[in-house]
């Protein structure tokens, strides 16, 4: 797994004008000259009482409004724009209130860089509006063709959208800068900061960011205000945030126009594998290829930093619909913001198959996990980055831990959907799990080019094996790619899939009441020995453990779990073994093997109520610090450790819908409700909101 692989993350990373004399459909003054690297340089922002916000006309503005959908008429984001001497200035307004003005340096929030020129700005003279949408452009610059478009999507929440054409071959940078008007604090979704930050979305940054939203929290009123950006993955991997507070700046970036340097992951960071690319600060495009940069303004009430975390979930998932509650909405923001475009080269410097791949975290770089990326595409449940990202699969990602059956149960679940599986890699997944199983127990090898031969034999790959040695942790899995080979035509027979399922019983531990860790390793109880029984379940509704064994390894692991989860490994009366820590791989707890444990009890006979009141708790206890689900939380204290927002949780959201349909369970989903309750999270007809004076979470300093 990537404990070992990633232990290790340095990068050497350095960062490194005339104007066209006939610009078509802006004004003459359409660009205007700043200094160097106004927004990513090094250079500082020069400080100018252009800075400040503008007196505005109201006369002057034209206003885009957001639909009433509230009967208490609540004041609405709008976008202005006021048409100054020099051309139009666009700002935001929530009611009479103004939010963010253009200013000469900023008129309207997009600055544009080609190599070799210095960052300009663009002034739009072509404008038409709608009741909810204002149109700037097109409009003409060194061969590119742009639209700008601002559409009132919802309560606070504005979608902004930058249609870039090129009628040749063009390198560019963008950015999307806001001046805010009000005082506050200049907070990433990681936390406040006080001086100028460039954060990054790509490994080896000074700062490192998953969400890329920049805002600014004023107190009184508390109120949040900020920008973000959409999926780094849509932006081929140049996605930055800004936050500038001497400046009063704040925005987002399409690339800083930075040199060439090099991103790689090799031996023995990974084990064997190579993934290198000539990372730099553009966006290219090929003529007559148009891309499409989408940001979103958002505004909301907020006591808190954590407040501002969960207003920002919100307003992606009103934009992009997936907001049935808070908790989806963080999961399949996760699955969003972890996409990336396929870039990274082997080591023949030869592309990979598969234009997208889903990372477990920025920080393990531009890999893909089997495991990891099957659960975050179906989080994301988009066909074509499922496709995409299934494609970029291959085969020394798969032939260790259980990837392999994960890939044929992915196999199965792309074919469902008509799309079109990998023959000759799904015949060797399927060989390779045949080959390393022995009466039914799937035996597996260890990860090739590890340190030690009995390790890196599961995901959670701490414990060393012996070879003839079968841990639980695969074995559901296994049960369940059988079944997929089944479903497949790849000949496997009802007996065969039959005595898998028979040797996958004959793990549990009687006498100790739980599902050990493995055949050798009975009196060492793991939490991560359920949850391939689940997906199973999820994907073919097939029970392959008794009631029996499911409720009393559930009854067990309550009587031992700690206030912060269940340990995904531990002695039997669940204190930590020795030398582990209480995080990670070593005694921490892991959500999705928690959440999928609770699943499958209630499958296996235990009321919904008590899954629901098991899951809301749980749920709870992960986002207590941040509103993000974590590679893991300390069973110590509590705290997140390792990635937050980390990628394969994002499986819950699938799990949880699929299981619930399996049971014919039609109700409202009162895990989801209870998580809205506690954080103030409320639904004004189609869109979620926060409403801080209904949360049950007390404020935080931060």
């Amino acid at each position: 797994m990537k404990a070992k692989q990633d232990l290790h993350r340095a990068e050497a990373q350095r960062r490194g004008g005339d104007l066209p004399n006939r610009i078509r459909g802006f004004s003459p003054i359409f660009l205007q000259h700043l200094p160097s690297t106004p927004l990513c340089g090094s250079a500082p922002l020069r400080e100018k009482k252009s800075l400040l916000p503008c007196l505005v006309l109201p006369a002057l503005f034209l206003l885009l409004s957001i639909p009433d959908i509230s009967h208490a008429a609540p004041p609405q984001l709008r976008a202005s724009l006021h048409q100054s001497p020099t051309g139009p200035r666009l700002g935001y307004r929530l009611g009479d209130q103004p939010l963010s003005q253009g200013t000469d340096e900023v008129p309207t929030g997009v600055e544009l860089k080609f190599p070799g020129k210095d960052w300009a700005s663009l002034r739009f003279t072509t404008t038409s509006e709608t009741r909810d949408t204002l149109v700037l452009g097109p409009g003409e610059v060194d061969g590119l063709t742009v639209v700008w478009r601002l559409v009132a999507k919802g309560p606070g929440l504005i979608e902004r959208t930058l249609d870039v054409t090129a009628k040749a071959p063009t390198r560019f940078a963008l950015a999307f800068p806001v001046v805010p008007a009000a005082e506050g604090t200049y907070e990433t979704f990681s936390g406040p900061i006080t001086n100028r930050v460039l954060a990054d979305t790509v490994r080896g940054a000074a700062r490192l960011e998953t969400f890329p939203v920049a805002m600014v929290r004023s107190s009184d009123p508390g109120r949040v205000f900020g920008i973000i950006a959409d999926s780094p993955g849509l932006w081929e991997n140049r996605c930055q945030i800004l936050l500038d507070p001497a400046a009063k700046r704040i925005g987002v970036l399409a690339g800083d126009g930075r040199d060439p340097y090099p991103l790689v992951v090799k031996p023995p960071e990974d084990a064997r594998d190579t993934y290198q690319y000539q990372m730099d600060g553009w966006q290219r495009l090929a003529a007559g290829e148009t891309r499409r940069f989408v940001t979103w303004i958002f505004t909301s009430p907020a006591r808190d930093h954590y407040d501002a975390q969960v207003a920002a979930h919100l307003a992606v998932a009103n934009a992009k619909g997936w907001n049935g509650s808070i908790v989806e909405a963080i999961l399949r923001n996760t699955s969003l913001f972890l996409l990336r475009r396929n870039l990274a080269l082997d080591a023949n410097f030869q592309p990979r198959d598969g234009r997208y791949i889903f990372v477990s975290g920025p920080g393990y770089g531009w890999k893909q996990w089997v495991s990891d990326g099957f659960y975050t595409a179906l989080g994301l449940n988009d066909p074509e980055k499922t496709i995409e990202s299934n494609r970029a699969v291959f085969w020394t990602r798969m032939d260790y831990e259980d990837n392999a059956q994960y890939y044929l149960i992915w196999a199965v679940l792309m074919k469902r959907a008509g799309g079109t599986i990998n023959t000759n890699l799904v015949r060797r997944a399927y060989e390779f799990i045949r080959k390393n199983e022995k009466d039914g127990l799937y035996l597996p090898p260890p990860l090739p080019g590890s340190p030690n031969p009995r390790g890196w034999k599961t995901y959670h790959d701490v414990l060393l094996y012996d070879d003839d040695d079968a841990p639980a942790s695969n074995q559901g899995f296994h049960c369940g790619a059988l079944l997929a080979a089944q479903e497949l035509g790849l000949g496997t027979t009802e007996v065969e899939i039959a005595k898998a399922i028979e040797a996958y019983r004959g793990l549990f531990n009687t006498d100790r009441g739980f599902m050990p860790t493995s055949r050798k390793q009975r009196d060492t109880l793991g939490q991560d020995t359920l949850y391939g029984a689940t997906l199973t379940y999820a994907v073919f509704g097939r029970k392959v453990l008794t009631d029996d064994i499911v409720l009393t390894h559930h009854r067990t692991s309550e009587k031992v779990k700690t206030p912060y989860g269940l340990r995904v490994i531990s002695q039997a009366d669940g204190s930590l073994l020795p030398g582990h820590s209480g995080v990670y791989c070593y005694g921490g707890s892991w959500f999705l093997n928690d959440a999928a444990n609770y699943l499958l009890a209630g499958v296996h006979g235990l009321p919904a109520s008590e899954v629901d009141a098991l899951l809301a708790e749980r749920v709870a206890r992960e986002i207590a610090v941040t509103p993000a689900f974590n590679e893991s939380i300390s069973t110590v204290d509590g705290h997140p450790h390792g990635h937050i927002l980390y990628s394969w949780n994002s499986g819950y959201w699938w799990l949880r819908r699929e299981i619930r349909r399996r049971l014919g369970q039609t109700n409202e989903d009162m895990v989801d409700r209870d998580i809205d309750r506690r954080l103030g999270v409320v639904r004004e007809g189609e869109w979620l909101v926060l409403d801080p004076e209904r949360s049950q979470r007390q404020p935080t300093s931060r």
